[in-house]
């Protein structure tokens, strides 16, 4: 019904075309007749006659491009569209430097930028509706790709049309296509120099998912150096140096930030997310660290044999682990300042509180693992006893983040196993029911 309805649309709108044209080539008008009864190729044919004819006219390469384009919507499948498309837009351009040069344009010369905005229009909103439309997504077994094929079709009619490449690029990303995202994203920002901050937050993210932090950065120092208050770049650009290895500059970036407004609570938020963010980093370390003198461990009982160089690695951890610890212990006391600064200046963040439980968490995890990993009883009792205060002081900041937002599951979910670890059966009861679970 949309096809029809467009055609229909089409076709009064080339009846305008004719009642105004006071042609009096009749390749032309032959040509004009044609392509209203969709015999294309003949109208191309005879339009090829007339450029024979009148190689400095415009009016050929016109209806040539009218021709390719009525042409290619009876094409079922708008991936086999493209090869009229471009011969669409070569026409079309061809006519409208050749009226340029006309000192008398005919009446279709100002009609040019319509012609290209329909064509154009009629792919970019089919692929919006194959995106959007759960209704015409159903009728195609792959939605995005047809939305693809739709959006491709569009920048060949409009090359310079920044959204559909940035629709182009978004969809991509959204079907895993992220470096058909970033050749699409990067040809929008081009157009649109200097690009919006959001394109290069969009660019970072899909070279994130390409495992590729080092363009991640590049392309967020870039952002950031034309928009150096936005938080969210900053953000960004933090988490590609740590992804990348930097943490120290990561850290630093941030740092630099809050220096420029003390009293800004997101800044810290984000200083202290990402100091929560290097300790658990650092705790998946020690934990990797613990299963492999785990496995030394074993395999010296096995073949004694090798027990120097074996003992000379178990011990080479030991001491690994204990200055990861000693890390741990420092990046979390200045996480925790951090967030206290946050819900100082904004008493009601949530946010704030869950990640100051989620800092006491990793520390109780820290002392846990180190419980489970010592032979010594004592030791191992210190270390459960230790662990279990760190856990009951988590317990208290996730409880306040579920008091601000008694809404959010996550945090009665998360209260639940510590209750349960708590030994807080009635407690655990409660929150596990709140959670919904």
């Amino acid at each position: 019904m949309k096809k029809l309805f467009r055609n229909l649309l089409t076709a009064t709108l080339f009846v305008g075309i004719l009642a105004s044209c006071e042609t009096s080539d009749p390749l032309i008008e032959e040509a004009q007749k044609n392509i209203f009864t969709q015999n294309f190729d003949s109208a191309l044919a005879v339009l090829d006659r007339a450029i024979q004819k009148s190689p400095e006219s415009g009016l050929p390469y016109y209806y040539k491009a009218m021709a390719y384009s009525e042409k290619a919507i009876t094409i079922p499948q708008a991936d086999e569209r493209k090869p009229d498309y471009k011969n669409f837009r070569s026409s079309i351009t061809k006519a409208r430097d050749l009226f340029d040069a006309q000192e008398e344009a005919p009446a279709e010369a100002s009609d040019v930028p319509n012609l290209i905005f329909n064509t154009w229009g009629y792919e970019h909103n089919q692929a919006i509706e194959y995106v959007n439309n759960d209704s015409v997504r159903a009728t195609v077994e792959d939605p995005l790709q047809v939305a693809i094929a739709h959006l491709e079709n569009a920048v060949i009619i409009n090359p310079d049309s920044t959204l559909s490449w940035n629709i182009l690029a978004q969809v991509r990303g959204i079907a895993g296509d992220n470096e058909g995202a970033i050749e699409a994203l990067n040809t929008a920002m081009d157009i649109e120099s200097p690009a919006p901050a959001n394109d290069f937050l969009r660019l970072g993210i899909y070279y994130g998912n390409l495992d590729q932090p080092k363009k991640a950065m590049n392309a967020l120092e870039e952002g950031l150096e034309l928009y150096p208050d936005s938080i969210k770049i900053v953000q960004n650009l933090a988490d590609a140096y740590m992804k990348a290895g930097f943490r120290d500059k990561s850290i630093q970036t941030i740092q630099n930030l809050i220096k420029t407004d003390p009293k800004n609570a997101q800044y810290h938020l984000a200083l202290g997310t990402q100091l929560l963010q290097t300790t658990s980093n650092i705790s998946m370390d020690i934990s990797d660290a613990y299963d492999e003198m785990y496995n030394l461990k074993t395999e010296l009982r096995k073949n004694p044999k090798n027990k120097k160089a074996l003992t000379a690695r178990v011990d080479s951890l030991e001491k690994a682990i204990e200055n990861q610890n000693a890390q741990i212990n420092k990046l979390s006391k200045t996480a925790a300042d951090e967030l206290t600064t946050v819900t100082e200046l904004r008493p009601n963040d949530d946010l704030a509180y869950n990640y100051l439980g989620i800092t006491y968490q990793n520390k109780y995890a820290a002392l846990f693992e180190k419980r489970n990993n010592t032979k010594d009883n004592d030791l191992a009792n210190k270390y459960d006893k230790q662990a279990k205060e760190e856990l009951r002081k988590a317990m208290k900041y996730f409880e306040k983040a579920a008091e601000i937002n008694p809404d959010k599951k996550e945090y009665w979910d998360v209260l639940s196993r510590i209750y349960t670890t708590l030994d807080m059966q009635k407690k655990a009861k409660e929150a596990l029911e709140k959670a919904g679970s």
